[in-house]
């Protein structure tokens, strides 16, 4: 029986150290959010910087099909956040990022053309006659 009392102590380090990893993630953050444009409709492959302002750390992005970016992983701090669309600019939002939190920042970019605008269209030459 007095055996038994000795495993005890070893169980409860083993739990002990399988929890510290967990522990340690707690600290690390998401930042996400869409990238559309004025008519609400996804801008994909808009390439999205985070650039912590504190500790210096950059992390880059694209956008999917649907407009949505996401980087896992984040140290906490005040973070600038850049969004960059070729030909229709760059814009740019200050957020706090929180240990062990989320957060979810979107941007609107004033694309000139319509999403109905087929951007296969080529015009035709012009007549001669």
């Amino acid at each position: 029986m007095s055996r038994r009392w000795l495993y005890i102590p070893l169980i409860m380090l083993a739990l002990l150290l399988a929890a510290c990893p967990a522990m340690a993630q707690s600290d690390s953050g998401i930042i996400s959010g869409k990238v559309l444009d004025r008519y609400g409709a996804p801008l994909k492959k808009a390439s999205v910087r985070a650039s912590n302002l504190d500790d210096g750390l950059v992390v880059e992005s694209l956008t999917d099909e649907k407009g949505f970016f996401r980087m896992d992983k984040m140290s906490a701090g005040t973070y600038e956040v850049q969004v960059s669309l070729g030909p229709h600019g760059i814009n740019k939002k200050k957020v706090k990022l929180p240990g062990g939190q989320s957060v979810k920042v979107d941007f609107v970019f004033d694309v000139r053309e319509p999403r109905a605008v087929d951007p296969n269209y080529r015009a035709s030459p012009p007549s001669l006659i």
